[in-house]
């Protein structure tokens, strides 16, 4: 009877520490979420406090100024002067936001993967929408409007693509898109257009809206989202 009073001992001591590991290891993803949260949440209240202030001085005009206390001990603090914005970076080792998500608070804005721009401006001496996000930098033509479509060429949409990675313009000779491989699909009347502009963005998209002379009318979408290398092209 000892002998098996051991060994029950011995297994019930062995299942107490296995339960004890799946409850560590399960809890802590969850206790690094919250103190993530606790970090972002005094962040937010800083900013917006920042905003708040940086709002005062402005309404009362040249020669105003205040004094600004800001602890940061998680995270990472930069200051772009060309976009006038204050930029607060913090690596989490367990996700508290879906990638490619923000939240905005008046001027303040907290995300998760938001390093995508999208602006009209020039490429190769014409008139573009440029996409833009660590790895790549992508030119489209601008053509048209939806008040104003003109004729144009499907393979001409894409103007150039930069490999920042590479420092280099990836050689693309052009860009074949057709339905039922038809070469008529490709040309007719239409407009591109930049979905959503600006900095700090999950994502840019520019569509390319065709009535081709195949007479079928169809968008295609070019989207490039952050922390990709690499353009998604889609039909609709």
């Amino acid at each position: 009877m000892r002998g098996l009073s051991l060994i029950s001992g011995v297994l019930f001591t062995a299942f107490i520490i296995a339960a004890t590991s799946i409850i560590y290891l399960t809890a802590v993803p969850a206790i690094n979420r919250m103190q993530c949260a606790v970090v972002m949440d005094k962040m937010k209240t800083s900013f917006a406090s920042i905003d708040e202030v940086v709002q005062k001085v402005a309404s009362e005009g040249e020669g105003s100024k205040r004094i600004i206390e800001l602890n940061v001990n998680e995270g990472e603090i930069r200051i772009d002067g060309g976009n006038d914005t204050i930029y607060w970076t913090y690596k989490c080792s367990s996700p508290v936001m879906s990638p490619r998500t923000f939240q905005t608070f008046g001027n303040v804005v907290f995300g998760s993967n938001l390093d995508t721009s999208a602006h009209e401006g020039s490429c190769s001496g014409q008139t573009a929408f440029i996409l833009e996000n660590e790895h790549l930098r992508a030119c489209f033509k601008k053509f048209g409007s939806e008040d104003s479509k003109v004729r144009y060429n499907m393979s001409d949409v894409l103007l150039s693509l930069y490999q920042k990675d590479l420092n280099q313009t990836l050689p693309l000779q052009y860009l074949q898109i057709t339905l039922d491989d038809n070469q008529t699909s490709s040309v007719g009347n239409g407009y591109t257009k930049l979905e959503s502009s600006g900095y700090h963005l999950p994502y840019a998209e520019v569509t390319a809206h065709m009535e081709s002379d195949y007479g079928l009318t169809y968008d295609i979408k070019f989207m490039l989202e952050t922390g990709e290398d690499f353009i998604t092209i889609k039909g609709e």
